[in-house]
């Protein structure tokens, strides 16, 4: 005794191919949004961490900038006990001050290298975040493609459908310049 069942087989309507053909377009823009979406997030992911590495560098700066205000405090601390000092004092106050002066010196250099570096990562991040807006957009523009090609199915007006690929065209144009295009 066999328990195979079948369906019986519904001929195909134009309705039908119509909406298997609205159907194949909705998966193909479906399958970009995805690709923009995960770029998109990938874009806004580098664009946290050069923030943060921008912030990492501006706190390492602000630490070089408080050895050296340390140091030149400790240099003018000793510049005004100079003159009581002993000529054996004297001897060794001039080596700390010339050791204060020269750390002093490297201290501005290294901050200065460290800020401009921090300037870069900042203006890194604030260009990441520019081209994941425009993604975003592009993204946003697949996603209403998507729904504009749903009503089509439930309405069966084919303006829908032609109106969602329009706008899937500017989103995907939109979302390719960002990604190739914008530097």
């Amino acid at each position: 005794m066999s328990t195979e069942f079948e369906l019986p087989e519904t001929p195909e309507t134009p309705e039908s191919r119509k909406e298997r053909a609205v159907g194949l377009i909705i998966a193909a823009i479906a399958v970009v949004l995805a690709i923009v979406t995960h770029l998109g997030n990938e874009i806004h992911q580098d664009e946290i961490l050069a923030h943060v590495d921008a912030a990492d560098q501006y706190s390492y700066y602000q630490a070089k900038k408080d050895l050296r205000s340390r140091l030149q405090l400790q240099s003018d601390t000793v510049h005004l006990l100079y003159d009581g000092l002993s000529t054996t004092a004297k001897t060794s106050a001039d080596k700390l001050l010339s050791g204060y002066g020269s750390d002093i010196e490297r201290y501005a250099s290294e901050g200065a290298e460290i800020k401009a570096k921090g300037d870069e990562l900042l203006a890194d991040s604030r260009q990441l975040a520019k081209k994941a807006s425009i993604l975003d957009i592009g993204e946003i523009a697949l996603q209403i493609s998507v729904v504009l090609c749903s009503i089509t199915i439930l309405t069966e007006q084919r303006l829908f459908v032609r109106l969602g690929i329009s706008v899937a065209l500017a989103g995907g144009v939109v979302a390719a310049w960002a990604l190739f295009l914008m530097r």
